[in-house]
């Protein structure tokens, strides 16, 4: 499955509920931020590695796929792989097969997985920044999660869950504040507001 959308649109939050629906709810969903993993590391952290793979390699690594069987792994701003990364990613996906690096014998793990990207996927097929090949493979399903600023009530929803969480002696203040917020200066489609993560959209 494919899940596309702008940036803290909830991707990741959709994947965790498809995942608490589905017959591998027991067992944890594997995250991963494929930009936030050194390029040099990625191999390694995504298929794993034998010890003496490499320099420095003085352990063997499971790795994110092999850690995932039985249970689903989610692949976070997956157009930031690295072309040869997309081809080993590739293989794994048609062979159900993961080969640690360093390891001659190809190991069979497979797993559902679900990725995430905030690009236009296409376009970056068109640059040349990702496989055509691997884009049909993971294009099985495609989710296109809708920005903030065009779910309003869901805004709405997240204020009024998010101050549970706060001290008592605030909840009344912000609930106060909440509703003149609503009342007074309600959010019209197309204006930039605050998202969860603290940044504010573009106005459109």
């Amino acid at each position: 499955m494919l899940l596309l959308g702008e940036t803290g649109t909830g991707k990741e939050l959709v994947a965790d509920a498809i995942h608490s629906l589905s017959p591998r709810r027991d067992r944890l969903m594997v995250r991963v931020n494929c930009a936030a993993i050194p390029v040099t590391l990625i191999e390694s952290e995504l298929f794993g590695r034998e010890r003496g793979a490499y320099t420095g390699a003085l352990s063997k690594q499971v790795g994110r796929f092999e850690l995932a069987h039985g249970s689903t792994i989610f692949l976070d701003e997956i157009g930031d792989l690295p072309l040869d990364i997309q081809a080993k990613l590739l293989r794994v996906l048609q062979e159900r097969q993961i080969e640690r690096l360093g390891s001659p014998r190809p190991d069979p793990r497979g797993c559902p997985h679900y990725r995430g990207h905030n690009r236009d996927v296409d376009q970056d097929v068109r640059d040349g920044r990702f496989r055509e090949d691997l884009f049909y493979r993971l294009n099985v399903f495609q989710v296109r999660v809708p920005p903030l600023r065009d779910r309003l009530e869901d805004v709405r929803c997240w204020s009024m869950r998010s101050s549970t969480s706060w001290p008592a002696r605030w909840a009344s203040a912000s609930i106060g504040c909440r509703a003149r917020a609503w009342t007074r200066s309600p959010v019209t489609p197309g204006r930039g507001m605050c998202a969860s993560s603290g940044t504010r959209s573009s106005a459109r």
